[in-house]
């Protein structure tokens, strides 16, 4: 099944959306995705993890610190050791002396320190691969946050485009019943009807205004919508380019249920939190291994600030292993390892949820183009009845009340036609949506 799997992070952004020039639906899409907050915030969300991920490996790294410091005593053991250490230590001056009570020593140390890690018993890298586990899982959420208000914005485009077409046909449809009340009122002055069959014509005109007016106030209603999930002004009308024809859905159901299981971006993301979970158990092992480090100095002493007059360095390897410090490490060890256990039930439940969604959506799909198909002959019977009793009704051969239970009956069918010819179009894209695959040109594949 030839498909396009992952859809842009950053699509082209519309320069001009204005009324001058009709709005596609990809171009709706692209708004969205380069104006609609959701989007931003899914994006910081994943550099910020990403940025996690590289400090995380910076801890492999030497740790380098300068200081300064100052000093000033007069305790005996310090004073010798830091006039030593100045080299300014004078044996004869020593001797002469007192060395218990010595003037006091002013004394500027300036510090270079450097700590190496060489080995952590694992932990460190196994806080470093978690970071990166998060870091993609993040990416991977921040894609599929694109799908979803591309999704949404998808649906709020066909839902205004369906509640404009309702509005229009109900407009036509008063426009018919209104000439056919004219007819009425006409036949009625010339004693060929009852004035009672005007007045039925006046209610039921009545009626199609009163759904007019619903239809007018959706399409409103309908326009914001789509604006909110663009991130425009929601009182800014837009004319919309016509509905493109839903893309095509080959293969079987179950050739869409494995696409979705391996390429759904939240799922995707789901399996990789539960890796960086399984490394949370290595992570939080008890310290049993054995830490080894490198430790350096090299420190200037003075009297003065910065300077050099004594100066002197070490290095030197250390090796650490904790024996014991009760059950703390085992206890979140364990933990651990049963938190892992909890969110694998969580992801294995969630793939069978994605599988339901796909099988859901085929079978949705599968039903609103039957209902279309049936719904379109009917309609062909309906405009077929109404124009015979409109032609019998002229004629004086047909009552007001048959002529307007033909209006409605083809009211009724062109609704029912309208409906389910979007619900064709929306339940296509639901069943691209759950299942991962692209649902506009525009949505092109990064990887």
């Amino acid at each position: 099944m030839h498909r396009n799997l992952l859809p842009i992070v950053m699509i082209m952004v519309v320069a001009t959306v204005g009324a001058a020039q009709d709005l596609t639906l990809s171009e709706a899409v692209a708004a969205a995705v380069a104006q609609n907050p959701e989007v931003t915030a899914s994006l910081e969300r994943a550099r910020a993890a990403a940025a996690r991920s590289q400090g995380s490996r910076q801890h492999r790294m030497p740790k380098i610190g300068l200081s300064e410091s100052f000093t000033y005593t007069d305790n005996p053991a310090e004073v010798f050791a830091l006039t030593l250490n100045q080299r300014r230590f004078d044996m004869e001056e020593f001797f002469l002396s007192d060395p218990n009570k010595p003037d006091a020593l002013s004394t500027w140390i300036t510090r270079l320190d450097l700590e190496l890690p060489i080995y952590t018993g694992g932990k460190l890298s196994a806080r470093i691969d978690q970071a990166q586990s998060m870091a993609t899982a993040e990416e991977h959420t921040h894609a599929h946050t694109v799908r979803t208000v591309a999704f949404d914005t998808i649906n709020a485009y066909v839902n205004l485009a369906k509640a404009r077409e309702q509005a229009a046909l109900l407009e036509t449809s008063r426009e018919t019943t209104t000439e056919h009340t004219r007819i009425a009122e006409r036949y009625a002055s010339q004693g060929i009807i009852l004035e009672a069959d005007v007045l039925q014509a006046k209610v039921y005109l009545a009626e199609v205004d009163e759904n007019l007016t619903r239809a007018v106030n959706g399409a409103r209603l309908a326009q914001a919508a789509l604006n909110f999930q663009m991130g425009a002004d929601q009182t800014t009308p837009h004319k919309l380019a016509p509905l493109p024809e839903s893309p095509a859905v080959p293969g079987s159901l179950e050739d869409w249920i494995d696409a979705a299981v391996e390429d759904r971006d939240d799922l995707i993301a789901a399996r990789l939190k539960l890796e960086a979970g399984r490394l949370e158990e290595k992570a939080s092992r008890p310290s049993y291994y054995p830490e080894v480090a490198v430790l350096g100095n090299y420190g200037l002493y003075d009297d003065k600030i910065f300077g050099s007059n004594g100066h002197s360095g070490s290095i030197m390897a250390v090796a650490r292993i904790n024996l014991w410090g009760g059950d703390a490490g085992t206890a979140s060890r364990t933990a651990a390892r049963h938190e892992t256990a909890s969110f694998e039930a969580d992801v294995q439940r969630f793939e069978e949820g994605v599988q339901l969604e796909v099988r859901q959506a085929w079978q949705d799909l599968a039903t609103s183009r039957s209902r279309h198909a049936t719904a379109k002959s009917s309609l062909t019977a309906a405009k077929e009845a109404l124009r015979v009793r409109e032609s019998r009704f002229k004629q004086g051969l047909e009552r007001m009340i048959d002529l307007l239970d033909a209006e409605t009956s083809l009211r009724e069918s062109e609704m029912r036609e309208l409906t389910a010819r979007y619900d064709v179009a929306l339940d296509t894209y639901r069943l691209l949506f759950v299942s991962g695959a692209s649902m506009t040109p525009t949505m092109e594949e990064t990887r």
